[in-house]
């Protein structure tokens, strides 16, 4: 019974979130209390794998609901998050299925919503390999998350979409509608906050040069 409830739990994390290109497109709401949240961030670790640190001064807010941009150039395993959801890796909600062989070239950016509940959350993400170039080592960057806090959860609405539609119909804007816990359903719904602090982190990794390719092929053909 344990074993079906874990598999249960982490199935859900692997629902495609392709709503999340949708809904920020949207005019969502943004907090009435002019609240302002400062947050800081941290790219560790040195080579193709990182941790992506992320500091939150929630004060008083329960959590906060984060949608990443990973942009081409990174990716986020999920398998890997799912894996290490009991060890304190935050839930995670891809906007679909995430290629982590593709190169930074052929590879779409993807929208990644992170459930945190706590005020210093940390993922693992991992560099994909660069296109060749004129120099060896290529700076890449993410930006910086948009952040999100509860405006409509079971405690507060024990009728979600109700509490949804009346912030909406107030405020003439849009709520999102994200997960409350780790499964993927119910959906509470969420208003953004202004984040003071918010720059984009950046990491220096090598590429390969396109003065070493005819080595390359010589090399691999020899090698046949």
């Amino acid at each position: 019974m344990l074993f079906l409830t874990i598999s249960s739990l982490l199935m859900t994390l692997t629902s495609s979130r392709d709503t999340w290109t949708a809904q920020l497109s949207q005019n969502l709401c943004l907090t009435r209390d002019s609240h302002v949240m400062a947050a800081s961030r941290t790219l560790a670790n040195s080579g193709f794998h990182k941790d992506l640190t992320t500091n939150l001064e929630l004060g008083t807010i329960p959590s906060v609901f984060l949608i990443e941009n990973t942009t081409s150039n990174f990716y986020m395993d999920i398998d890997q998050i799912k894996e290490g959801l009991f060890l304190g890796y935050p839930p995670v909600f891809p906007d679909g299925t995430i290629d982590v062989e593709q190169p930074a070239d052929d590879s779409p950016w993807h929208l990644v919503g992170v459930l945190c509940q706590t005020h210093h959350v940390t993922l693992p993400v991992h560099h994909r390999y660069q296109p060749a170039g004129n120099e060896p080592y290529r700076s890449v960057c993410l930006p910086f998350p948009r952040v999100f806090i509860p405006a409509v959860t079971p405690d507060s609405h024990p009728n979600l979409e109700a509490g949804i539609v009346s912030i909406e119909t107030e405020g003439g804007c849009r709520v999102l509608r994200a997960p409350c816990g780790v499964k993927s359903q119910p959906e509470c719904g969420y208003v953004e906050v202004e984040v003071s602090g918010k720059t984009e982190v950046c990491s220096t990794i090598p590429a390969g040069l396109i003065s070493d390719l005819p080595v390359v092929y010589i090399f691999y053909h020899s090698s046949d």
